[in-house]
């Protein structure tokens, strides 16, 4: 479960990360890992619960609403936030490239920068459940562990993600309403959200 989380950070700059420069960089390190990803079946998989499944129909329904608007310009608003995707990008990752197509496809606010550059069937954790049965995890284990020894950018990427700020994400759910709504209806649909918060904690080493 600990390398799913990687995975998915993983997967959040990948859609123009084929663009990476000719010079080694940070954006190799992401094409190695995603290179060991079943990426068509992984989108088979995402478009066959997207057309059947009422549960992840009604997700993207929430997730093109009003409040998950409001709950993605407050996250987008941190410091912390606004810092880690600065990196990335004078790393040479196009995070706000890849965030603003997703923004784009769920009808949000573009993001602008600050500055240039058991399985179960069925419902949301039925979609992702099969997701992370479908990734090879020894082997994106192995070039984690590989990439930490082998690549400076890239450890130097993990050691400012447990750098981040965190607290400032748990400040945001203490005043924020909409996220406060956002995760109820999350554990709602059978989310163990809080199993995530730890992972994320144990993995980064957040305290």
């Amino acid at each position: 479960m600990k390398i799913a989380v990687f995975v998915v950070a993983c997967l959040v700059a990948t859609s123009a990360v084929t663009c990476a420069p000719t010079q080694r960089a940070l954006t190799n390190d992401f094409d190695d890992f995603v290179g060991l990803l079943p990426l068509d079946d992984l989108l088979q998989l995402a478009m066959r619960y997207l057309l059947t499944d009422k549960e992840v129909q009604q997700t993207l329904v929430y997730l093109q609403g009003k409040e998950f608007a409001t709950v993605w310009d407050q996250f987008f608003e941190l410091s912390a936030v606004r810092d880690l995707l600065q990196y990335l990008e004078e790393a040479g990752v196009p995070a706000y490239e890849s965030l603003n197509a997703v923004a784009d496809f769920l009808g949000l606010k573009p993001l602008v920068p600050t500055h240039v550059r058991t399985l179960r069937s069925g419902g949301l954790n039925g979609l992702l459940e099969e997701a992370l049965a479908m990734m090879p995890a020894a082997e994106l284990e192995a070039m984690f562990e590989d990439k930490m020894k082998t690549s400076t950018e890239f450890k130097a990427l993990f050691e400012k993600m447990q750098n981040f700020d965190h607290k400032q994400l748990r400040d945001l759910y203490e005043s924020s309403a909409e996220v406060q709504n956002m995760i109820h209806k999350l554990e709602g649909l059978g989310v163990d959200v809080d199993h995530i918060v730890e992972v994320l904690k144990d993995f980064f080493g957040w305290n």
